[in-house]
């Protein structure tokens, strides 16, 4: 494998969610969530020895987006949020569960290169929403500062795949 000599550009990614299609094209800031590992501690007569871990933990991910004027993206998260935690009927917990999409639903976030060409896929695998951030109403600000919401996700797992080798 030969190294790029371009750096990394995190302007350029695209986000696919299937269930959040009014989510998806607002976003406005992602991350690539960290990992980490636990080594198990061995004991001995002598020190104690550690090996790898037998489990990998990653960390929640969050999606930035910008409100549109209907709040269609925030009641996306929102009806999800409550629909599968505390709904008000079992009527509407089923319809969220028998929907074509299920109680959770991939992630996909595509980044571009240098080039802004396809470059690199991150899937994010049964992923469902855990928190909505508030959004800040404000009428002392001088000029319109469109208001944000941060989505945090849980999933399963995670994988990183080449898109343009």
């Amino acid at each position: 494998m030969s190294i790029s000599p371009n750096y990394f550009s995190p302007l350029e990614f695209q986000v696919t969610i299937d269930r959040l299609p009014n989510v998806q094209f607002f976003i406005q800031q992602s991350s690539i969530p960290a990992i980490s590992s636990a080594p198990v501690k061995v004991p001995s007569r002598l020190n104690a020895i550690y090996q790898q871990g037998d489990e990998v933990d990653f960390s929640n991910l969050e999606l930035t987006f910008l409100l549109d004027e209907k709040l269609l993206n925030y009641t996306e998260i929102f009806d999800w949020i409550i629909g599968s935690n505390f709904p008000n009927t079992h009527k509407q917990f089923n319809e969220l569960k028998d929907s074509s999409f299920g109680l959770n639903s991939d992630i996909s976030i595509l980044i571009m290169n240098s080039k802004k060409n396809p470059h690199i896929r991150l899937t994010y695998r049964e992923c469902f929403p855990i928190s909505l951030s508030d959004v800040a109403l404000n009428t002392t600000d001088s000029d319109v500062v469109y208001p944000q919401a941060t989505a945090i996700f849980q999933y399963d797992t995670f994988t990183i795949e080449r898109v343009n080798k």
